[in-house]
C-alpha cells in the first residue's frame, strides 16, 4: 500500500508542518500526472508497520497527510487511519473522489480532519484528462459528484483542486467546476511539463497571467 519515501513539509496540511505518506497505485491514468512511479507501482515500497515507525519518530508534528497516487482504492486505509487517530494524529486525506463510499464512513467515524478533492474535468472532457474509457469516465464522474456532496454534507473542512491543463480541458470545464463546487474553497493548481505520465507535446505550463486571469474569472485561488 505504501512507498517507503516519507516525507516532511510545509504546504500539504494548512498552515502547518506535516508528515506526508505515500499509497502506491491509482485508478485514474491522468496523462499529466506528476507522480508517475507511483501510478505504476515503480516505487520501493513499505509496509504499515514501517511508515508508523516513521511517523512516530518525526515528533515535530501530529498532523499526517495521506496521499498517492490514490489512498480509497486501498482497503487497509481505513484501519491505518483509524491507528492514526488513537494515537491522537490529525489527518488530511487527498482524494480524486473515485470511492464515495469509503470516503463517507471516514467520515461517518470522525476520522478525518481535512480533504482535498481533485475535480478533473466536466464529464464531456472527463476521459481525457483522466485518462480512462469514456463509460468507466462517466462513472468515475458521477462518483467524483458523491464524494464533493458528501463533503459537504458532512461540513469536514476541505479544499477543491483542480490542474488546468490546456489543450486537455477548456473554459467550460472550469465553468462547470466552479458551479459545482460553489461553497467550498476552490484551487486552481498549475500543470508543469516536467515528469509526466504520458507525453504531451505541444503542451506548456501556463503562466502566472493566464493562471490568475482564469482563476479570478470563475471563482477560484491559485496554487
Amino acid at each position: 500500500m505504501f512507498a517507503r519515501t516519507v516525507l516532511t513539509s510545509l504546504l500539504d496540511y494548512p498552515k502547518s508542518i506535516s508528515i506526508v505518506v505515500f499509497t502506491v497505485g491509482c485508478n485514474f491514468r491522468c496523462p499529466y500526472c506528476h507522480n508517475p512511479e507511483l501510478v505504476l507501482g515503480r516505487v520501493e515500497k513499505a509496509t504499515e508497520g514501517e511508515i508508523l515507525e516513521e511517523i512516530h519518530r518525526r515528533t515535530i508534528t501530529n498532523r499526517v497527510v495521506i496521499t498517492g497516487g490514490e489512498p480509497t482504492i486501498h482497503e487497509e486505509l481505513l484501519d491505518f487511519v483509524r491507528t492514526l487517530k488513537k494515537e491522537s494524529y490529525l489527518v488530511k486525506l487527498d482524494t480524486n473522489g473515485s470511492n464515495p463510499e469509503l470516503v463517507e464512513q471516514l467520515l461517518r467515524e470522525g476520522l478525518l480532519d481535512y480533504v482535498a478533492l481533485d475535480f478533473k474535468a466536466s464529464v464531456g472532457n472527463f476521459h481525457s484528462v483522466t485518462g480512462l474509457d469514456h463509460d468507466t469516465a462517466r462513472d468515475m464522474f458521477e462518483k467524483v459528484l458523491q464524494t464533493l456532496s458528501i463533503l459537504k454534507k458532512y461540513a469536514v473542512p476541505h479544499e477543491v483542486r483542480t490542474t488546468y491543463v490546456p489543450g486537455l480541458m477548456d473554459e467550460d470545464d472550469l465553468a462547470f467546476i466552479g458551479r459545482i463546487v460553489e461553497g467550498s474553497t476552490w484551487y486552481l493548481q498549475r500543470f508543469r511539463a516536467q515528469k509526466t505520465l504520458k507525453s504531451l507535446p505541444g503542451i506548456e505550463t501556463p503562466n502566472d497571467e493566464v493562471l490568475h486571469k482564469l482563476a479570478s474569472r470563475f471563482g477560484a485561488l491559485v496554487r
